[in-house]
């Protein structure tokens, strides 16, 4: 598979989460809540991990942003998306293999859940750590 059917598969697979807005870019305007940001994790790409087979895996991180809430009201917004299963769960949508554009992508943590910074403005959300995984 490529870098470009791999992220179009996180992204598809995001886009079955109802009401969740994916970016695969920086929307550079207004953004809809809720969000989901597609970015490149650290590292982005690894080859060749075992043993000189030529396997791919790839790291992202979806930045999940809500609307500018507080207190309990947003972390009633934001469990949902964090829970490990549901229909709103980023990680029940993602796990698996991205619509057979992977061996295999699991959500593999959240940092930074609460108050988070995106364009120097204030939200609600969450850091989700996404790994994927290909063989060659």
């Amino acid at each position: 598979m490529t870098l470009s059917a791999v992220r179009d598969g996180l992204v598809a697979r995001l886009n079955t989460i109802s009401g969740l807005r994916v970016y695969e870019v920086d929307p550079e305007g207004a953004l809809q809540f809720p969000a989901a940001l597609v970015e490149q994790g650290d590292p982005f790409i690894k080859y060749d991990r075992i043993m000189g087979a030529a396997d791919v895996s790839y790291s992202f991180e979806v930045l999940l942003l809500l609307a500018s809430v507080q207190g309990e009201q947003a972390w009633a917004s934001l469990e949902p998306y964090l829970n490990a299963t549901g229909g709103s769960s980023v990680k029940a949508a993602v796990d698996g293999n991205l619509g057979g554009n992977a061996d295999w992508a699991r959500v593999v943590r959240v940092e930074k859940a609460g108050r988070v910074t995106y364009n120097r403005r204030f939200y609600w959300g969450a850091t989700l750590q996404v790994e994927v995984y290909e063989s060659g």
